[in-house]
């Protein structure tokens, strides 16, 4: 039996895009996914192999992997290694993700394998912004026992996410500030009416705040910052390593680390804008391969 689409992997987006495609009547396989219903459309195959020898549509997951050996997946106990999938792609693939490596992409221009990386997508890149700062702003308010609306609030970074967070806070707070290195970011931002400063004001000014997103992918909370903050203050990074949560427990400070926010707290409208881009993709591109 043939398929339309085959799943490898992934999270809830992937387990919602499912259901979506088929919806759509699509023809669903997957591998290593774990399902939001008992939907008797959508198959499950026995491998990577199996999946990929009955469809020739294959999605993968958001981030691709973490190790660059495996795909994130959810389930366990599954064979879920990306070496499995380069041994049973051939040209007449196509194959879908986010975050990519560089040696597979390399792989699949090899190889003349359809390759989209959805993370490439402009307007997908701030549809997920926006999926992060409201999630981000959600957990903030749960996590703090002070009130936002009294509340000063400070962005670290004035990226796709920092703007996002900063211009949703901005009806919630009493203050919003953005602290970032970049001149042009810091001049934008007061056009936009926020607060501005340069990061070497940080460790005098962050004693200010009640609320600290930090947007920047680099270690900028550190223990002497630390010390100059409220106990009160509530610090959310949706970075790797933004704050030294460690060093912030110490000091009693509520902190916490917060990625990969879409697929965790809006998996549904995630999925939703994915299965519409893959389609519009693949519309695209039909004459092409």
């Amino acid at each position: 039996m043939l398929f339309d689409f085959s799943i490898i992997g992934g999270d809830d987006r992937q387990a919602y895009m499912a259901d979506n495609l088929s919806d759509m009547n699509f023809k669903i396989i997957t591998y290593g996914l774990k399902l939001k219903t008992t939907n008797e459309k959508i198959k499950q195959a026995n491998s990577i192999k199996d999946a990929l020898k009955h469809s020739k549509n294959v999605i993968c997951p958001i981030p691709f992997t973490r190790d660059n050996v495996s795909f994130v997946s959810q389930v366990k106990n599954f064979s879920l290694l990306i070496q499995e999938l380069k041994n049973n792609l051939d040209s007449k693939h196509r194959v879908f993700g986010g975050c990519i490596p560089d040696d597979f992409v390399k792989f699949a221009d090899k190889r003349n394998i359809f390759l989209y990386d959805y993370m490439k997508n402009e307007s997908f890149v701030i549809f997920n912004a926006i999926a992060t700062a409201e999630a981000a702003i959600a957990q903030a308010i749960l996590n703090s026992p002070i009130n936002m609306h009294s509340s000063k609030c400070l962005v670290l970074g004035f990226g796709r996410c920092g703007k996002l967070i900063a211009n949703k806070l901005k009806n919630l707070c009493k203050t919003v500030s953005i602290c970032t290195r970049n001149e042009n970011d810091r001049a934008l931002a007061s056009a936009y009416g926020y607060d501005t400063f340069d990061l070497f004001m940080l460790q005098r000014n962050i004693k200010d705040f009640n609320y600290i997103f930090n947007t920047i992918p680099a270690t900028i909370l550190k223990k002497e910052l630390i010390e100059n903050i409220s106990k009160d203050a509530f610090i959310l990074d949706i970075t790797q390593s933004g704050a030294d949560l460690k060093e912030c427990l110490k000091k009693s400070i509520n902190a916490k680390n917060s990625l990969a926010i879409p697929g965790k707290f809006k998996p549904k409208s995630s999925a939703d804008a994915l299965t519409n881009l893959t389609l519009q993709i693949i519309n695209e591109t039909k004459s092409k391969i």
